[in-house]
This record gives structure tokens, sequence and C-alpha cells, in this order.
């Protein structure tokens, strides 16, 4: 893969500046940026001439400052308080909004409070900024009972139906709470649906992580809307759903949908279409985006980095880390978190300790557990238990379920069942309810004869009425999302799905007569072993995949877990078969089977 270094030059762009700010009547806008200098001329003339003691006037000074965005708040508050009562609800709409989009989005209700017991009566423009900062506070989703007091008052004055802007914003408000499905029903009663009113429940459902939820509703938006365009914040919505999903067909079509309808490549949303190609699996295509991208923060740079490590780049991740830092651009923990993750699956471990090590000393960087628990990773895959384990009794910190369960997956992986019982105690002390730590237990267990320890841990799960997370994988066909659950024979087509699988086992048997169904470590003979194993998700989607693509194309499949050896071995051994590329993405990184190998190197 080829790096070149990219040159940026920054433009500077200047709107003139509107006197003219928006009434009480009209509905929130952000107004052009202006230079503040100005502003605060014309704050100073008119303290000069006496006329910011004309609330009408001192009003229209207090929008355009809070239209500056929350860097201007302190300034506002100000003016605010110097504005002499009696107010009206433009000013209280003014101060409430700038502090609605503000690190405090809490004070934002404690001023509308103030504004109900002073007397004051809120119009339709006042709930919008209120629940705007409801759907803003940090515990939005644990205590939704302000903005709840809030759809309550302006229930009863009659407002709930009357406003657009109240009806984007109540759905808005749900659908950061947690209450995706009263965010959808409140939606269904809108007559009258905008873009923000889409993109409200668009943007829920990804933050909902239902994903499939979201694209549905985006197409409902194209077919449903003909005079409605999408905007960034659709995209952006959308692209993210595509990424989860593994949907490159979609995401493609979404790219396209960007230039067809002449929207401006922010950033933002350049960076987002780089995340989904790399999540997709068409790495080239996210370096590719990343190579044409004029403008590049810390977060674009970091993205492509942690895209080349879990497709298996190290090297070149490495590269781009340099070229970044060359470039005159700060890495950040996310960059760290990347480049620490490419040295892990590439097992350079003498880089990856180094890296960890400078975070702090050169780049002033504090290592989080979460990179101590990729250099815990990075040890654990390269063998090296011991010196993981050290690592981690020298964590300065709490530690947690994540940074053990990567000692526990190396301790799998190299079958050291002592250290693997040790590390799996450690995350039930922390986690009882751990499904992972108690799976491997009992597969430990097993894999030993201990059939008394196994007992004991499976009455241990019943008890607490835990089980092992189900595996699914999904697969995309013809712009459809296919998903499958291990074991589940509800798909429509699964006789022809069975039927392909039998062909695969038939070609398998052939290449490795005496393969061992060892990823199942259970009490049960071979022949159930084999069963088990033949209904792992990524096996259901693969079969589809095969049956329902043409000759020679790519069949990609997304699965929540990692991906065991043997479905790992029947991967490898279709991509020879049917001379197909296989692209796996499983819990952890990308793995590309081609001509019977894999781009991990069987290294993960």
């Amino acid at each position: 893969m080829r790096i070149r270094l990219l040159r940026s030059t920054s433009r500077l762009n200047s709107n003139p500046y509107s006197s003219l700010p928006p009434s009480a009547s009209s509905p929130p806008h952000p107004l052009p940026p202006l230079c503040m200098k100005k502003l605060k001329q014309t704050h100073a003339r008119l303290i000069r001439d006496g006329g910011v003691g004309d609330t009408l006037t001192a009003g229209k000074l207090l929008a355009d400052v809070v239209a500056f965005g929350p860097s201007n708040l302190g300034y506002a508050r100000a003016i605010f308080s110097s504005i002499k009562p009696p107010l009206n609800t433009f000013i209280w709409n003014s101060m409430i909004r700038g502090l609605a989009h503000g690190s405090s989005p809490a004070d934002a209700v404690a001023l509308y409070n103030k504004m109900l017991a002073e007397g004051y009566s809120p119009n339709n423009y006042t709930f919008p900024f209120v629940l705007t900062a409801c759907a803003n506070l940090v515990d939005a989703a644990a205590t939704p009972g302000l903005g709840l007091a809030v759809h309550g008052t302006l229930l009863r004055r009659g407002f709930e139906d009357f406003d657009p802007y109240i009806q984007t914003a109540l759905v808005n408000f749900y659908a950061n709470s947690g209450s995706i499905d009263t965010a959808r029903h409140l939606f269904d009663r809108c007559r009258r649906r905008d873009v923000a009113l889409w993109n409200a429940l668009i943007r829920g459902y990804a933050q909902s992580c239902r994903f499939s939820e979201a694209v549905q509703v985006f197409r409902r938006m194209q077919d449903d809307s003909d005079r409605i365009r999408g905007d960034e914040i659709t995209t952006l919505s959308v692209v993210s759903a595509c990424a989860h999903l593994g949907a490159l067909d979609l995401g493609r079509w979404i790219h396209s949908y960007i230039g067809k309808n002449q929207m401006r490549l922010t950033v933002n949303l350049g960076t987002a279409l780089i995340n989904m190609y790399a999540k997709c699996g068409e790495i080239e295509a996210a370096f590719s985006m990343f190579d044409e991208m004029p403008h590049k923060d810390v977060r674009t740079w970091s993205v492509m980095i942690g895209g080349l490590a879990i497709h298996g780049h190290a090297r070149e991740a490495l590269l781009l880390f340099t070229e970044m830092k060359t470039m005159g651009v700060t890495p950040d923990s996310v960059t760290f978190t990347g480049v620490l993750s490419a040295c892990s699956h590439a097992g350079l471990v003498r880089e990856g300790l180094r890296i960890l090590e400078e975070m702090k000393t050169i780049h002033g960087v504090s290592p989080t557990i979460e990179h101590y628990g990729c250099a815990v990773d990075l040890l654990g895959r390269a063998g090296r238990l011991e010196k993981a384990l050290e690592l981690i009794k020298g964590i300065p910190m709490d530690l947690d379920v994540v940074l053990w369960g990567a000692l526990l997956i190396a301790c799998r992986a190299h079958r050291n069942l002592e250290m693997g019982e040790m590390a799996a105690k450690e995350m039930l002390q922390l986690d009882p309810q751990n499904a992972g730590a108690l799976v491997f237990l009992s597969n430990a267990y097993a894999s030993v004869g201990r059939w008394d320890k196994v007992e004991e841990t499976r009455e241990t799960m019943k008890e607490r009425r835990i089980q092992k997370p189900p595996g699914s994988s999904s697969v995309e066909v013809g712009g459809i999302v296919h998903e499958f659950t291990s074991g589940d024979p509800s798909h429509p087509e699964m006789n022809q799905i069975y039927a392909m699988l039998d062909e695969i086992s038939r070609l398998r048997s052939a290449q490795e007569p005496r393969h061992v169904a060892g990823a199942v470590s259970f009490d049960m003979d071979e022949e159930d072993k084999e069963q088990c194993l033949a209904q792992h998700s990524e096996k259901l989607a693969l079969a589809f995949g095969l049956l329902k693509t043409r000759p020679g194309t790519t069949v990609r499949i997304i699965k929540n877990l990692r991906i065991c050896e043997d479905c790992h071995s029947v991967m490898k051994l279709a991509s020879e078969a049917f001379g197909r590329t296989v692209i796996v993405r499983d819990r952890a990184r990308f793995h590309h089977f081609r001509r019977g190998s894999c781009s991990c190197g069987d290294y993960w």
C-alpha cells in the first residue's frame, strides 16, 4: 500500500455579518460568523449612547452573542444579567438556547425554571431549547425525569401538536434518552416531516445500536420524501450504521449520494466514510478516500491508522503514524490505541512497548486502561504471558474486566490453564455475571477431563442465569444485510444453506480426513461436536454468500465474536475450493482469506 505525504493549505472563509437578529416569532437558526471584536465595539457604542438600556436592543445583542456558540457564554451571561426587568420571552429564549448547547445544559433547565418562577410564560420556541438541554444532559438516559416534566408542561399548554420544532425536539429528546420506541411513536404521529425530524429518528436508532432500523428509516425517507434531501447529519448517521453492519453496497451508494447532491465533503463526513470503508473490508478504498481529503484532523489520521491496524497492515499504520507527526498533527489517546493495536496484530512487541513508554514521556498522553489492555494483548499474543501478568500487576489504576479478558484470551490461545483460571476468577470478582470467564473455565476444565469442575461451573451459570452470548454473523447480498445466529434454522433458505455446508464438509473431509473439532470442549462425542461447529453463524453466512453471489465475487462477513479455529480453517478451504475472496470481520480484526490462506498468517 502506497503512502505519500500530503500537504494541505488552510482557507479562511469570511461571511458578512447580518445585523438582523432572529425575531421572537422566528424559528431558531444559527447566524453567520461575525467578528467578535466588531460586536463588542457595537456593545460599547450602545453603552456610551444609552441604547443598551432598551430591552429590544439588549435582546438583539444577546441573541447575536449567543449565536457565536458556547465559547461566548460568559459574555452572554454578563449581558443577560445587565438587562433590567421586565424581560421579554425572546431574551429568556436566547439565553436558554445558548446554555442548552453549552457545556452545562443543566443551567438551561435551571434558567427555564427561574423563568417560570418569575411569572414569565414560555412560548413555542422555548420548549425546543429546553428539550435540547434535557437531551444533552450527560445522564439523560439514566434520569429522563426533567424531559418528561417539560413534555408534561407543553401537553398541558397545548403545544405538543402545535409546532414542528417542538415535535422534532421531542423525538430527539426521547431518542437521546434511550427511549427510541417512544421517539418512533411520536415520529409516526407527525404529519409534517422535515429533514431535522428524520435526522432525529435516524440518529436515535444509530445511537441505540439499532443500525438496521436506522438504515430502514433512511430508505423510507428516500421513498416517502421526494422533496427532502438528506444533509450532513443524515449521512453521518447512515454511514455510521453501514460501518457497524458492514453494509458496503449501501455505504457506496451514500458516498455517491453525497456527490450527486453536491454536499460539501467536510472533515467529519470524510472521516466517517474512511471509517465505513475500513470497517466494511475495503481498506484500499478507505486509504484512497484518506489520500484525497485536502483537510484532515487528528480523528481522520486516527481512523485511518486504526483501519490499517485491524486489517493487519501494521507497518503501514506505523508509517502513517510517523507521517502524521511529520505533518505537525499531535496524536491523541485514540491514535495510540490504533498504533498499539497494529503492533499487537503483527506481533511487534518491541515497537509496541516502546510506543507505550513514549506516550507520556514524549507526547504527553497518559496511558489509559485501554492502552494497557492493548499492551497486554500484544504480549499475550506473542506468548509472553508472564510478562503480560507482570505488566498488569504494575498498572497504576484500577483494573477492569477488559484487561483481564485480554490475558484470558491469550491463556486460551496458548493453553495456559493455570494462569487462565486465575484471570477468569479475577474477571468474576469484578463482574460475577461475566459469561466469557465462566465459559472459558468450563471449556478449559473439559479440555483436561475435570468434569466435576465443568459441572460446578455450569451450575454456577444456571444459578446466576448466565448464558453465553449467541454468535451472530451478517452478510450483505444485493444491498440487503442478512443476519444469521448460530444454530438458528429460521432462515427461509436454510435447506439450501445446509446443502452448501454439506458440500464444504465433503471437500474438507477429502482434504483433512482427520481434522479434530477442537473448538468445542464440552463433554460430547466427536459427531456432536462437529454438528455444533457446523452451525456456527459465520459458516451459515459463508454458505449463503456462496449461494447468492456471482462466482468470483468477494463474500464479506461481519461477526460479533472472535472467529474460532474451526471456522477459520473452513474459510481458508472455501477461498481455495470456490476461488473466492472471503473477508471476515470478527470482534478483534479482519481476516482476508485468499487461495487457501489468511492475511493474519494464523496469528490472531
